[in-house]
């Protein structure tokens, strides 16, 4: 059901908001059923956002940040309009609306708006998010040149981590900078139809305040992220950092399916390879070569994440030590500062835990690689020796048929040259004593050619 509201929501219930400039504002809210277990501190927050809600509704000019709408309306032909048409054309039919989402983590909820960024109230509004806010999400789905150098402007953020993102670099890779950390990780996404590995990456860039992602293919891993941590706000501290594992563990998740596909191909070739006839082995080595194929792929992105996370984990460690490590908590510390050292000794746990699954999953990758090599090796010595087989057939077939030639080529030169019409020996006489002995040696010849042949095991 949707109903026209405002940005905010309570504890248990989570709004998916779309704000455009000049269109009304709707929300989809959690189920009525959870109304009854409302807490006083979330009575007093519906309370605030009914005030909030009469005052948007009195004040037409604030927009859903807050701020004062912008009194100039938006001309044909304006740089936004021309930067949505040229982004249709480059990227398909995709709208702001849905290539880029920022994602609140206060302590009241969670919001997930999608929203014009640049337009001039998106701008003063995004604005906002950063400079008063912490644990914020800013999600970028295929952005363009300009899109990408107003945000590089916003944001601040260096001309070469501009370039590696336009450009898509393929490798992964982490670089450190003055006001935030870059990190390029790998996914992929499989083709339903082919089943076809096509990768892709993550540009991810961890703020201080928060983190902002750039990717150019849609992707689950985003959603399945807010999913994951909408569940675990009320238990944990949402940081930058917190975010950002949350989102390498969902990637690092998405390779276990295929690896227990190639898990359950692998012991397959392996069983069949020996225990196929000849006529059943038609597609093993077309299955053998798809689950090479298959594996050397997932190993080749499995290697670089896991030299990725080191250098990661790495940064966290030094971050872990500067901070004072375990003897931090021995002394007084404010519950703010302990909240945080807890949060980053939490990070650099599951970050240890991912590289550890990465290490496992790569292990397995070169156990199956090596499997299958084996099989495919055991394949091609069993077609060697049915083809060993076969030319030992056929050079027995022909030994025989030479050997026969051999018994009869010359019975049938001595049957030929006695049946022309000339004059032959034998002739003037009228019994048949020349032809009884010329057939006695016919059969003596080929009787003793037949006990040879037996004796040499040429028969």
């Amino acid at each position: 059901m949707t109903l026209p509201h405002h940005p905010l929501s309570n504890r248990n219930g989570s709004i998916s908001s779309t704000f455009r400039t000049g269109n009304p504002l709707t929300e989809t809210t959690s189920n009525s059923r959870r109304r009854h277990r409302q807490s006083p501190a979330d009575n007093d927050l519906d309370e605030t956002a009914v005030k909030l809600q009469q005052q948007v509704h009195q004040d037409t000019t604030l927009n859903p940040f807050g701020l004062p709408n912008a009194n100039k309306k938006p001309l044909i032909g304006s740089l936004l309009s021309r930067r949505s048409s040229k982004q249709s054309q480059t990227y398909g039919e995709a709208t702001q609306d849905d290539r880029y989402n920022i994602y609140l983590t206060p302590q009241s909820g969670n919001m997930t708006v999608q929203q014009d960024l640049f337009s001039k109230d998106g701008r003063l509004g995004l604005e906002k998010i950063l400079q008063e806010t912490t644990g914020w999400w800013l999600d970028c789905l295929m952005p363009n040149n300009e899109d990408m150098h107003l945000l590089a402007k916003l944001l601040r953020i260096h001309p070469l981590t501009v370039e590696d993102i336009l450009s898509q670099e393929p490798s992964e890779k982490i670089d450190l900078f003055p006001n935030y950390t870059f990190v390029s990780l790998g996914s992929f996404d499989v083709d339903p139809e082919t089943n076809q590995i096509h990768p892709y990456n993550f540009y991810n860039l961890i703020f201080k305040g928060g983190l902002v992602t750039f990717h150019f293919k849609p992707s689950p891993h985003p959603d399945r992220v807010r999913h994951r941590l909408d569940q675990i706000k009320h238990d944990s501290l949402i940081v930058p950092d917190w975010i950002h594992y949350v989102l390498i563990d969902n990637v690092t998740d998405s390779f276990a399916p295929l690896i227990t596909q190639v898990e359950l191909e692998t012991v397959s070739i392996d069983e069949l390879s020996l225990m196929l006839h000849k006529s059943e082995r038609f597609d093993m080595l077309k299955r053998i070569s798809r689950c090479r194929k298959r594996t050397t792929q997932l190993s080749r992105l499995l290697t670089t994440k896991v030299d990725v996370m080191k250098s990661l984990i790495k940064r966290y460690d030094e971050k872990w030590q500067r901070a004072g490590g375990y003897g931090a908590f021995l002394v007084d510390l404010p519950i703010e500062e302990v909240t945080a050292l807890k949060t980053l000794n939490e990070v650099l746990l599951h970050l240890g835990d991912i590289q550890d699954h990465l290490v496992t999953m790569l292990q397995n990758i070169n156990h199956y690689n090596r499997i299958l090599a084996r099989a495919h090796i055991n394949y091609l010595a069993s077609v060697n020796v049915d083809l060993s087989l076969t030319y030992r057939m056929t050079n027995t077939v022909m030994n025989r048929l030479t050997f026969l030639g051999t018994v009869f080529i010359p019975i049938i030169f001595v049957s030929t040259l006695w049946g022309m019409n000339v004059y032959v020996p034998g002739q003037d006489y009228k019994d048949d004593g020349w032809f009884h002995w010329i057939l006695m040696g016919m059969i003596g010849y080929s009787a003793l050619l037949t006990y040879f042949g037996k004796k040499w095991k040429v028969l």
